[in-house]
């Protein structure tokens, strides 16, 4: 069974000390999200899981294996990454992008893709209806098709861990409901491990297993949607209590004004 473990995990950028103790434990098979207000260390606690920053202290355990034991190309083949951020600006089209997915794998660099490589990338071209985006330069898309590219070029790379830093921040509704409709289904398809940090909370309430809050660099709360989405703890985190709706599943919030009664 696939794992991550993160065992008191400190990290500091310069004096400030931004992830304080955290402790974080991921099974395979589920969806956990990392919310929390802005400037609590969500991002930089997933960029410190994935070895892009030098933890102060503590342990990441992948498979049962040190993080810091995990060669690089090693560890392209375990985790793939995807973020709001992404440089778009390349000159590439959608099937030369989508099959750099694949360059962790290969196995003979000058003869480039084999069969079975080839056979992956076709497969999730497929699974994700992306025929017609396949001579379209990259550069083209729209925010929401090509969030739905890097999906694509993530389930090509068949990490085991796939990492999101706010992928649905600037998509509409109906493109942010497609693309999690997408992840949640691979990841209960092929038993990985998804780790989202996300804004929303209805959107993380809908789609997650778990949820897990921040505060001052540390995860205080962490459960269900239906356990942990509450007016006190929203309240601590946020300082604001909105109206909660409840239905078999979970919760969501509704917002309100403050000057609302």
């Amino acid at each position: 069974m696939k794992s991550l473990k993160v065992e008191n995990l400190e990290y500091s950028y310069g004096k400030n000390k931004i992830l304080k103790g955290v402790n974080l434990s991921l099974d395979s098979g589920e969806l956990v999200g990392i919310l929390g207000s802005n400037g609590c260390g969500k991002s930089t606690l997933l960029k410190t899981i994935m070895g892009f920053y030098k933890m102060d202290s503590g342990k990441v355990l992948i498979d049962e294996k040190n993080l810091k034991d995990i060669s690089l190309g090693e560890l392209s083949k375990k985790i793939a990454f995807i973020t709001q951020s992404t440089n778009q600006n390349i000159e590439f089209n959608v099937l030369e992008f989508l099959r750099l997915g694949r360059i962790p794998h290969i196995k003979n660099p000058f003869k480039g893709l084999d069969v079975n490589d080839n056979n992956i990338v076709n497969q999730v071209i497929k699974d994700l209806n992306l025929e017609n985006y396949l001579s379209r330069k990259v550069v083209n898309l729209s925010g929401g098709e090509f969030q739905r590219i890097l999906l694509g070029k993530a389930f090509i790379q068949e990490g085991e861990i796939i990492f999101l830093d706010e992928p649905t921040s600037a998509l509409d509704i109906n493109h942010a409901l497609d693309f999690l409709e997408r992840l949640i289904f691979k990841i209960k398809e092929s038993d990985l491990i998804g780790i989202i940090v996300i804004h929303d909370i209805n959107l993380a309430s809908l789609f997650c297993d778990k949820i897990c809050f921040m505060k001052d660099g540390k995860i205080t709360y962490i459960g269900k949607p239906k356990d942990i989405i509450k007016k006190d703890i929203l309240e601590d985190i946020y300082g604001y209590s909105p109206e909660i709706i409840e239905n078999a599943n979970t919760k969501y919030i509704l917002p309100k004004r403050s000057n609302d009664d």
